[in-house]
């Protein structure tokens, strides 16, 4: 894991690139719940907070997720069951959508921050990596929606 005097001498990335890229945008946040806690999670972000619940796609169904529509369109709010270890992709995060995944991740390597494979998940072509401070950010690209592909 780097140090922050790493990430403090790291090169200036906005003069790395010729090109601005797109702002990113949200697409999720995840947080965990305890197992087993289902009935409460839903009580509260439906009954207390008035949220929707939006389908999982498949790949993920089987493993206890719950989503929420968040009233942004295309911005979820993800809950995972905490069970103790996890791989990254289940840890709490914040994802962020963009155009051009490669040049983030080029980015991200450049200025010496590492890139976390993540699993592989229908239409969406993902990596993470830690900002500074230790936090977990999911960079994704969506290049299809997997819950109208059946996913």
């Amino acid at each position: 894991m780097a140090t922050l005097a790493q990430f403090r001498n790291a090169p200036d990335l906005a003069s790395m690139s010729a090109t601005t890229p797109a702002t990113p945008k949200f697409q999720h946040v995840m947080i965990i719940f305890p197992p087993g806690e289902e009935k409460l999670l839903r009580t509260f972000y439906v009954e207390v907070m008035g949220f929707r619940e939006k389908a999982v796609p498949k790949v993920v169904k089987p493993l206890g997720w719950i989503w929420f529509y968040t009233g942004e369109e295309g911005v979820e709010l993800h809950c995972v069951p905490d069970a103790r270890p996890v791989p990254v992709d289940w840890s709490p995060h914040f994802c962020i959508e963009v155009n051009d995944l490669d040049d983030y991740r080029a980015r991200l390597k450049t200025g010496g921050y590492q890139i976390i494979e993540a699993r592989a998940l229908p239409f969406r072509r993902r990596f993470f990596t830690r900002d500074p401070f230790n936090n977990l950010i999911e960079i994704v690209h969506v290049e299809g929606d997997y819950i109208a592909a059946g996913e």
